[in-house]
C-alpha cells in the first residue's frame, strides 16, 4: 500500500480495497498502522479527497532488507513480462529507489512475433468491464469447435500457460452456478453491456475451460525413448518412472476432456496409453478418424488430377 501511494501520490479507500481485495475498514486500519509507524500518511474529505502521503516524503530504504527489496523486484519483473500489463513504470521507479536491479534473471512470456492489436484492445475492454462492473457479450468457439454467443458478467482475468482467460458468471443462471472460463484467443465480436448489479459469491471454476468440472481419471502412459524429452517438458519428475529400455512411464490424475485427447494425440505413435482402457479406446478411435480423413483427402486429390 505504501509503495502504491508513493507511485500515485493519492488513492481513495475504495480503490485500495478493490486493488488489495480487502474491506474499506481494513484499509483504514492499515493506514492507522502506517501512521503509527511514523509514515506521514493522512486523509482528506470532499470531492478530491483521499489518502495521501506528505509531499516530498521519501521512503526509508532501511524499512526493507536487501532480501525484501529483491523479492519485491522479482515479483514486479515477473509481472512486467506478462503481455498487456502496464507495470514497467512502477518497476523502473522501484529499481531506482532501491538503487539496484536484478540482472541474474529474465522473464519473457510474450509469444513469438508481435502481439496482435486486436488482442490488446480486447484485453483493455475486458479490464474495463471488470473494473466498472459491466456485462459483455461475444462470439465464442469452444474446445469442440462449436460456435456460440455468450453473455457474462466478467469477474477476473487469468494468465495461465502463456494464454489469457476470462472468468465470468452467466447472469441468466442462479448465483450459485459455477463460473465459466473462456480462452481469449477464441473470442470475437466482443461488446460491453450496461452496468450490472453486484455479484453474489460463487464458487470458482476448477479448470480453465468452459466445461463442467468432472472427476479426474487416473492415467498411466508410456512414452518411447525418442520422445522422452517432451515428457520431461510437461510432467513433474515425481510422476516419471524411467524403464530399463529407456521408455518413460508416467502416472497422474487429470481431468478428461478435449484438451487431454488433443494433447495425447500430439505424441502420435510414440505414446501408449496403458490405463484406463476407455481412454486408450477413445484415443484409438480419434487416430482412426484422422487416418480416414487423410485417406479421403488423398483420394479426392487423386480424382481431381485424373
Amino acid at each position: 500500500m505504501l509503495l502504491l501511494l508513493l507511485e500515485k501520490k493519492k488513492a481513495t479507500a475504495p480503490e485500495l480495497a478493490s486493488l488489495f481485495e480487502i474491506s474499506v475498514r481494513t484499509v483504514y486500519r492499515d493506514i492507522d498502522r502506517l501512521s503509527a509507524a511514523g509514515i506521514p500518511v493522512y486523509t482528506t474529505t470532499g470531492k478530491h479527497g483521499g489518502i495521501h502521503l506528505m509531499d516530498n516524503y521519501v521512503m526509508d530504504k532501511s524499512l526493507l532488507s536487501e532480501e525484501d527489496q529483491n523479492e519485491i523486484l522479482l515479483g514486479l519483473y515477473s509481472i512486467s513480462a506478462i503481455p498487456h500489463l502496464n507495470s514497467v513504470h512502477m518497476l523502473k521507479r522501484l529499481t531506482s529507489m532501491f538503487d539496484h536491479k536484478l540482472d541474474w534473471i529474465e522473464f519473457d512470456f510474450s509469444p513469438w512475433g508481435s502481439i496482435p492489436v486486436q488482442e490488446r484492445e480486447m484485453f483493455n475492454l475486458v479490464k474495463q468491464a471488470i473494473l466498472t462492473k459491466q456485462g459483455m457479450t461475444f462470439n465464442y468457439i469452444d474446445s469442440d469447435g462449436e460456435p456460440s454467443v455468450e453473455t457474462i458478467a466478467p469477474i477476473k482475468l487469468i494468465f495461465k500457460n502463456s494464454t489469457w482467460y476470462i472468468e465470468g458468471q452467466d447472469e441468466s443462471k442462479p448465483p450459485h452456478t459455477e463460473r465459466q472460463t473462456f480462452k481469449m484467443k477464441r473470442i470475437s465480436e466482443l461488446r460491453l453491456l450496461p452496468r450490472l448489479q453486484e455479484h453474489r459469491s460463487v464458487s470458482a471454476a476448477a479448470d480453465v475451460e468452459k466445461t463442467t468440472a468432472n472427476a479426474p481419471v487416473s492415467l498411466e502412459l508410456l512414452f518411447s525413448s525418442t520422445i522422452a524429452y517432451r515428457a520431461h517438458d510437461f510432467f513433474e519428475p515425481s510422476l516419471i518412472d524411467k524403464q530399463p529400455d529407456g521408455q518413460l512411464r508416467v502416472t497422474l490424475d487429470i481431468h478428461e476432456g478435449e484438451r487431454l485427447y488433443s494433447f495425447l494425440m500430439s505424441f502420435g505413435a510414440e505414446l501408449t496409453v496403458l490405463k484406463p482402457p476407455h481412454v486408450r479406446q477413445e484415443l484409438l478411435h480419434r487416430h482412426m478418424k484422422a487416418v480416414q480423413h487423410l485417406q479421403k483427402v488423398i483420394q479426392d486429390s487423386m480424382k481431381q488430377n485424373e
